[in-house]
């Protein structure tokens, strides 16, 4: 059986739709492993600091989880028309973890979805450019909620169904 990973970056509102994602797979019977990036405390990234303090013990854990797997859904709100630095942060230590820079997400399948007070679309964009770079394959489909466009729990459960499909080929 596979796993898919639920990589989260926050602790509000796209919290609760991981967690929400996170139930819906489990009622179709696929495995999930929630990790919330907020909870891993990294250091903010640069070379200065590697150098100073190495590699925090919670950058390669995450790294050791996601080599782990096959899929993902990244869940992030949208900052300022971007991805948050705590999900660019982590994405930073992870390709510094691993022998090569993209071995944690290449050829990886990876869902993207957010909750968004203010539109949310640049941010979903700006995570397809961000794990399209780092070599990972993109759903087409993504998950938008907002306060006034719940989550369409069909298209939540569509995308599970996909990445468990896609994570064991």
């Amino acid at each position: 059986m596979s796993k898919i990973g639920i990589l989260v970056a926050s602790a509000n509102n796209n919290l609760k739709l991981g967690q929400r994602l996170a139930q819906l797979a489990e009622e179709l019977g696929v495995e999930t492993e929630l990790i919330n990036l907020v909870d891993l405390d990294l250091p903010l990234y640069s070379t200065v600091e590697e150098e100073r303090n190495g590699l925090p013990a919670s950058a390669q854990e995450l790294a050791n989880k996601v080599l782990a797997l096959k899929a993902f859904i990244v869940v992030a709100p949208e900052y300022n028309g971007v991805m948050p630095p705590v999900l660019n942060n982590a994405m930073a230590w992870t390709s510094r973890s691993t022998k090569d820079w993209r071995d944690a997400f290449n050829e990886k399948v990876v869902g993207l979805a957010t909750h968004s007070g203010g539109g949310g679309q640049k941010g979903l964009q700006a995570m397809r450019i961000q794990f399209q770079h780092l070599g990972a394959n993109i759903l087409a489909r993504e998950i938008l909620t907002s306060y006034d466009k719940p989550l369409n729990e069909d298209t939540a459960k569509n995308m599970i169904q996909q990445l468990d499909k896609l994570s064991r080929v």
